[in-house]
């Protein structure tokens, strides 16, 4: 089977659905498992395999229960655009009917988490009859097998549930909403499939060129919708990480990043065509924002004009500005109700042309030096080649006490160590050395929030670490969308002490003046 069935059947002029175009498959492998509302309510249930998604049709849904054998017919291959596809496919179109995102994740084989190990069994699966697989989505949990039957329909199987923790009697098919949209099908919309308008769910915005899938977000105390759209475009080329898989993980991490981002003024760093074009900023908000979206007036000293920021309030404000083509997220260090009184001071560790371990170092001895004055400080990634460091303030002092106390730290660890560090602002004034970058510290500076994707190749994060993880050999890479839910789910939030500890700054800047003197 191949995505030749599959252009075949539809009418792209006159469905939603993503044309079928062949993607390699590189990183993670994913499944998806749709809820599909057609003549006859079913699930499709899908693993990527070979740059296309592996399909079944499954009359009565997936089951957590070892005892059930839940009959699956395998159906064209669909591509892998298609694990994002929500909407109603239109009257007189094949598969006429509503669909909705059920569960989605990741898989890979009993044994190993390796992708090139796990598609090549896969594969090698369908063609002897029986595929093993570990799946790690939302609903579905757990290690399953589909195992092909001898009947005359040479494409039935069996899908398996095994057993173990994630085992149970429970019904998961109670569980009824939609795992990205949190839309469901209702009752009245299975008894009459036939008969569904394109105006339920998700609507696609007017076009005149191709189709693009769309997907629906409300806001939390609105009844406007957020439309979602060009999902399966390609923001990281080299990747094949899509829009689609950038909001994913904002959805997926939400609860941890908003509380750096809500009631802060944002400056949009936009990339609509991904990370192959280059981006713009954008600080005035002049689209058409939806009435539920939050700004703010703020005079620009620097232009003197009045600039309408964008504040974000809730999950589908980060949204919308994802939606913008916003990979990276970046906040205000100080929040609406008291903009020069910033949360944290910051200094960024900006290497340039210097080796990662040369901004190992100068962390570790910026640490030192807070350390002995008994400030507390949190480290993270910038997510590209340099470091952020972090002293919680609490909103007590204002920028230019802190940018103050930032430029007196840099100026003692310059002194400690200044065969690798540079105070020099032009880069071409380094000489290969890390920069200690301290005017962040303004009103209206703004840096890459924790959790934030950046736009940089492997879609890095920003991640926040535990200071025994600064040390040589850190690999900021590994630390990207595939592996930081995880790493969040094992650790938690391990910075939201910048939120909260308290230091009194004005004794901490006579301890530092005093040291340096005698430095």
């Amino acid at each position: 089977m191949d995505l030749k069935e599959y252009n075949e059947k539809r009418d792209f002029e006159n469905t939603p659905e993503p044309k079928g175009q062949f993607s390699p498959s590189t990183g993670d492998l994913i499944f998806v498992v749709q809820k599909h509302a057609a003549s006859k309510l079913h699930y499709d249930f899908r693993l990527e395999a070979d740059g296309v998604l592996k399909s079944w049709a499954i009359p009565k849904g997936p089951s957590l229960s070892p005892k059930d054998k839940r009959l699956a017919m395998r159906v064209e291959d669909h591509p892998l655009s298609y694990a994002y596809f929500e909407g109603t496919i239109p009257d007189g179109n094949y598969g006429a009917g509503q669909v909705i995102v059920w569960d989605r994740g990741y898989y890979h084989i009993p044994g190993t988490r390796d992708s090139k190990e796990s598609e090549k069994s896969i594969l090698e699966g369908l063609e002897k009859g029986r595929i093993e697989f570990v799946l790690e989505g939302e609903k579905l949990k757990g290690e399953f097998s589909l195992v092909k039957m001898h009947l005359e329909n040479k494409e039935t199987w069996l899908l398996i549930k095994k057993k173990d923790k994630y085992s149970t009697e429970e019904d998961i098919t109670q569980k009824t909403r939609s795992v990205i949209s949190e839309k469901e099908i209702s009752n009245k919309e299975i008894s009459n499939v036939e008969n569904i308008k394109t105006d339920v769910l998700d609507k696609p915005e007017p076009q005149k060129r191709k189709k693009t899938n769309t997907e629906t977000a409300s806001g939390s105390t609105s009844t406007k919708k957020l439309v979602l759209n060009n999902l399966s475009k390609i923001y990281f080329p080299e990747d094949k990480i899509t829009k689609g898989d950038i909001i994913n993980y904002y959805k997926k991490i939400g609860h941890y990043i908003l509380p750096y981002l809500k009631n802060r003024p944002h400056t949009l760093l936009r990339h609509p065509n991904g990370i192959s074009e280059e981006g713009f900023f954008q600080k005035d908000l002049k689209e058409n924002s939806p009435d539920w979206i939050k700004t703010i007036e703020i005079q620009s000293e620097s232009n003197k004009r009045t600039i309408k920021y964008i504040v974000c309030t809730n999950q589908a404000s980060l949204l919308y500005m994802v939606n913008l083509g916003c990979i990276e997220i970046n906040p205000w260090l100080s929040k609406v109700d008291r903009l020069n009184l910033p949360d944290y001071m910051v200094i960024d560790l900006d290497p340039l042309e210097a080796e990662f371990n040369m901004v190992v170092e100068t962390a570790l001895t910026v640490k030192e030096i807070l350390d002995e004055s008994n400030i507390k400080s949190f480290c993270k990634t910038s997510g590209a080649t340099g470091l952020h460091i972090y002293v919680p303030l609490s909103g007590k002092y204002e920028f230019e006490t802190s940018k103050s106390f930032a430029h007196m730290i840099v100026r003692l660890v310059h002194n400690k160590i200044p065969d690798i560090t540079s105070l020099e602002r032009n880069p071409s004034k380094r000489s290969g050395k890390v920069y200690l970058d301290y005017l962040q510290n303004r009103s209206g500076q703004t840096i890459a929030a924790p959790y934030s994707v950046r736009p940089k190749p492997g879609a890095t994060v920003s991640a926040p670490l535990n200071w025994d993880e600064v040390k040589p050999g850190l690999d900021p890479m590994k630390f990207n969308i595939k592996t930081m839910p995880e790493r969040i789910e094992k650790l938690g939030d391990i910075f939201k002490g910048v939120l909260g500890t308290e230091i009194n700054l004005i004794k901490s800047l006579k301890d530092l003046e005093a040291a340096e003197r005698f430095k």
